[in-house]
């Protein structure tokens, strides 16, 4: 913690130029209103000098700086500042709920991430109705259970939440119109997106746009230098 007096680093979050692994992160750290900037490698000699300074445990990105820490690996980040702000859930058995309706969001997203680097577009976004139709009744019946309009009974705002409205943010992109057979579910986009600094992540800089076309191709080649 830094002493009075003493000016507190500035949180970053170091990436490529994109969404990736890196955009839950960004959701989480908006919705609990902390400021960051966006670091984006360049070259392999960017991520050599991360590497060789001791900055990645596991020499991988994403890395967030914040609180004096070099956090790596995407869902350790999300939980710390979950847990840093109470987006974690106020017991232990909310945080298991809360954990659970996250990794299964996590596993969802798992076409969004892989878009940018099929070869054939059309055919993956056909693939994409099997994913949600596996996932989405399943959030749904999760929100219902709950009767809040979040993932918690309490109506209290988790990393769970975020994660949901950024699925569905996602998956409208590529697929549009498919959150409207799961009101809850677009219920919930709604209120987090409306969040203050939610809204003002999504209109800022900060904000990647979607990875298609000339952006897509761009994204991929930003990651292919610097990890070539």
């Amino acid at each position: 913690m830094a002493s009075i007096g003493q000016k507190s680093e500035a949180v970053t979050l170091t990436y490529f130029h994109g969404w990736g692994l890196a955009e839950q992160a960004r959701w989480v750290l908006a919705a609990a209103g902390i400021e960051f900037q966006n670091v984006c490698l360049d070259t392999p000699e960017d991520l050599k000098a991360l590497r060789d300074q001791g900055d990645l445990l596991f020499g991988q990105l994403p890395l967030l700086r914040i609180d004096g820490l070099r956090l790596v690996q995407s869902q350790a980040i999300v939980r710390y500042v979950a847990h840093k702000v109470g987006l974690s859930g106020a017991t232990p058995a909310e945080a298991a709920l809360v954990d659970m309706v996250a990794e299964a969001a996590k596993d969802c997203r798992g076409p969004v991430t892989g878009f940018p680097f099929a070869s054939d577009k059309a055919a993956h976004l056909a693939q994409l109705p099997a994913t949600f139709e596996k996932y989405f009744p399943k959030f749904e019946a999760a929100l219902a259970t709950s009767g809040s309009g979040h993932v918690l009974a309490s109506g209290r705002l988790s990393y769970a939440d975020v994660f949901l409205a950024e699925l569905v943010e996602e998956y409208e992109v590529m697929q549009p119109g498919c959150s409207v057979p799961f009101p809850l579910l677009a219920a919930n986009h709604a209120t987090v997106t409306s969040l203050p600094p939610m809204k003002a992540y999504l209109a800022s800089a900060n904000r990647f746009p979607f990875p298609h076309g000339d952006l897509c191709t761009a994204y991929v080649a930003n990651i292919q230098a610097v990890l070539r």
